[in-house]
């Protein structure tokens, strides 16, 4: 299936350009406010810690216009949900609501990440929207944390959610509350947070309606508009200065989830003018894992690619997706028919990422740069609060290395690609959980080696403590084959590992996935791979060699 571009709908003549760089900055910093006011009053540390979430402003037909950076993997993906609030409500939306989605199959990534989305009125009108997407620790499902890359299907993965109104005319909608905290198994922790992203809303409708005033309802429109323009030119601007040119990269998930094979993600990248053909057709078909990717997230794993290639420190909005064709049939694990399972997708999307840049960097070899880690290792374990006894749910993500390049060394333990989800820290882990963080560090020698070395991945250890626990986990690239991989003659990065110690300190056998339960003592370890190196290693400076020996870089 072909995803072509759309034109927008005719608009208003085009503004000034200060009073477009004027307003246009306000919108951004209205993105940018909502995630501090979302970051500083949520309850959960994934949120408040961990920064998984995204705040974004849209014009009245669902287009996404100012997006601050806080999780690429959402850059892109917002929007679908607005058109998919539009289409079920149509004209019975309401200034005061806000609108509760998370559906994969409604515009949606997977189940924990929910979507809460206000309408912007301005004189009665319909004028844009103000949205967040947050990753919570629970929405349900068989598993503790939900996610399970073995599920079967969407129905096994929580709270299926259409678009409903979580708020109406400004009062909480009583029944969707009840009815999400009877669902979830922290409910204190999840309704909490959905407070918080409603709250997030306000100030972006506060903002907007501000703008209004100063500016008036046109002129705002007008910079929507242009906004969308802006990046589209710009995008089609840098893409007319590269090369043309036609390449193909593919990767390999370890699985697919469910103890399959390795499933293959393949991309085509064909680069003409000012235009991007990325024809993802080649890829596996679907799994019966939960390793699928919704649509929302293949198209922001492709934003995500151009941007990166391109000019990473451009603002992002919609307009990127009219210089880019997408060719993604349906019943592929890019692109899954109803009902297959989604709820592990990140870890498909960051293998998509680096074979998209590994296809790039064949047509730009200037810009080329090793693999990063896709290890992207996950848990979800189920705990109590070690302060109020209050059963709740531990979610956790550890990166890795980033790739080398022409410019120097890949960065250490840092969460790659689309990533970009901070490390629990460990004062927060151990108030928050029934678990001790034993060991935090980097490990020497994970990196490729090269004229530049790629960064180095990271060994961390938890123990249970308390009672018997369910624990869901999985990581990719724990098979050599898949490791990062070096450019221009640089090695590449040492595999990812898992190890589970029962309490008396015995293996219990594990593969890159698993749910199972742990007594109280038992002991989880993830290596986590280092980045790819850059160019022939015996041109590496000295130096840095001798820098190297000293910090223990291995």
């Amino acid at each position: 299936m072909t995803k072509p571009s759309r034109r927008p709908p005719a608009r208003r003549a085009a503004t000034d350009p200060i009073t477009f760089e004027l307003v246009s900055a306000a919108l951004h910093s209205a993105a940018v406010e909502m995630g501090g006011v979302l970051k500083h009053s949520s309850y959960s540390p994934i949120i408040r810690e961990m920064d998984d979430f995204s705040c974004a402003v849209f014009r009245a037909d669902g287009d996404l216009v100012a997006q601050a950076d806080f999780i690429p993997a959402q850059l892109g993906a917002m929007s679908l949900v607005v058109k998919s609030i539009i289409a079920r409500w149509g004209s019975e939306v309401a200034a005061g609501d806000a609108f509760l989605a998370n559906h994969p199959y409604l515009g949606a990534m997977h189940t924990p990440d929910l979507n809460v989305i206000m309408p912007v009125f301005i004189g009665g009108e319909l004028s844009g929207w103000a949205g967040t997407a947050a990753h919570h620790i629970d929405v349900g499902g068989v598993r503790p944390g939900t996610e399970g890359p073995d599920l079967p299907e969407v129905y096994a993965e929580g709270l299926l959610l259409p678009p409903v109104r979580l708020y109406r005319a400004g009062e909480e909608n009583r029944d969707v509350f009840d009815f999400v905290g009877a669902a979830v198994r922290d409910p204190v922790s999840t309704l909490s947070d959905l407070r918080a992203q409603r709250a997030a809303c306000l100030v972006g409708v506060r903002r907007v309606r501000e703008l209004t005033d100063r500016y008036g309802a046109a002129v705002v429109a007008a910079v929507f508009g242009q906004m969308l323009d802006s990046v589209e030119r710009a995008v089609r601007l840098d893409l007319a200065e590269l090369a043309d040119g036609e390449a193909e990269a593919e990767g390999f998930l370890d699985d697919d989830g469910a103890g399959g094979p390795p499933t293959r993600i393949h991309a085509r990248i064909s680069k003409r003018s000012d235009r991007l053909v990325v024809d993802l057709s080649g890829s596996a078909p679907q799994v019966r894992g939960a390793m699928n990717v919704p649509w929302a997230s293949t198209r922001a794993s492709v934003v995500y690619a151009v941007r990166a290639m391109t000019d990473p420190g451009r603002a992002t909005n919609d307009g990127i997706l009219r210089a880019i064709e997408i060719i993604c049939p349906r019943g592929t694990v890019l692109n899954p028919d109803h009902p297959g399972a989604v709820s592990v997708r990140h870890n498909t999307c960051q293998r998509l990422a680096d074979t998209l840049i590994r296809a790039a960097s064949l047509i730009w070899p200037d810009r080329a740069v090793a693999s990063s880690t896709v290890a992207f290792f996950g848990m979800n374990l189920e705990s109590r609060s070690p302060r109020t006894g209050v059963p709740s749910v531990m979610a956790e993500v550890v990166g890795g290395g980033t790739g080398a390049h022409s410019g120097g060394d890949g960065l250490d333990g840092v969460d790659t690609y689309m990533a970009n989800v901070g490390l629990m820290p460990v004062e927060v882990a151990e108030s928050s959980y029934s678990v001790r963080i034993l060991r935090t560090e980097l490990i020497g020698g994970s990196q490729g080696d090269g004229q530049f070395r790629g960064g180095l991945g990271i060994r961390r250890e938890y123990q249970v403590l308390g009672q018997d626990s369910v624990v869901t986990m999985y990581s990719e690239q724990t098979d050599p084959r898949f490791a990062p991989r070096g450019v221009g003659g640089g090695t590449d990065g040492r595999p990812s590992l898992i190890t589970v110690l029962d309490a008396a300190g015995e293996p219990l056998p594990v593969g890159s996935k698993a749910s199972l339960v742990l007594p109280a003592g038992a002991v989880i370890r993830i290596e986590t791979s280092g980045g790819g190196g850059f160019g022939d290693p015996a041109l590496r400076d000295p130096a840095l060699r001798t820098a190297d020996e000293e910090d223990d870089r291995g």
